[in-house]
């Protein structure tokens, strides 16, 4: 298969090259969705209950969209987010905010989240990327990755972010104790 990205002019059709790749790439209990909710919330009324449905989130209730989101299957009912990735042409300073925003919101509910952006048509990162970040994991850039070479840079991409979420989810959650933690990789 060749894939050119150069070519794109809209993110659309490279999300949907990117989730077959993954399909392809992810082994249960990891599968992967376009357009999944993810809560950025988590608030309760004074007798302590939520009016959003935590396993099941949908836009508009306390749920941001994401372009596709890598998640593992705990159980029949439960799957959690493990990786996020927002698709852009090219990065500008208004995309870095905007996710930034939405990453570190995300995070508050999932804080073993992974989230980043892959550009298309970009072949570096620019700067402003590390100037106004604060809160996404990971960014790729793709321009002129093809065929197979794409799909080794995905499957590392992917197995990389997957890895680090586990770990953190560890962590998060006291299964693991480190005397020494890398807070920015």
């Amino acid at each position: 298969m060749l894939i050119n990205f150069v070519n794109m002019a809209t993110e659309s059709p490279f999300v949907e090259i990117a989730k077959k790749v993954a399909e392809k790439i992810l082994q249960p209990p990891l599968f992967v969705k376009r357009g999944a909710a993810l809560l950025y919330q988590m608030t309760v009324d004074n007798q302590l209950s939520s009016k959003v449905n935590i396993k099941r989130p949908s836009r508009g209730s306390s749920a941001f969209q994401t372009d596709l989101c890598i998640f593992e299957k705990k159980s029949e009912e439960v799957s959690i987010p493990r990786v996020v990735m927002e698709f852009k042409t090219n990065i500008s300073t208004h995309d870095v905010l905007i996710y930034n925003a939405k990453a570190r919101k995300h995070k508050q509910v999932y804080p073993y989240l992974r989230y980043g952006i892959v550009a298309s048509c970009a072949t570096t990162i620019p700067g402003r990327l590390f100037i106004h970040n604060e809160s996404l994991d990971f960014c790729a850039t793709v321009s002129g990755l093809t065929g197979k070479r794409f799909h080794s840079f995905f499957a590392d991409l992917l197995k990389d972010e997957v890895e680090s979420s586990r770990r953190l989810e560890a962590i998060a959650l006291g299964s693991v104790r480190r005397s020494r933690a890398t807070l920015y990789s």
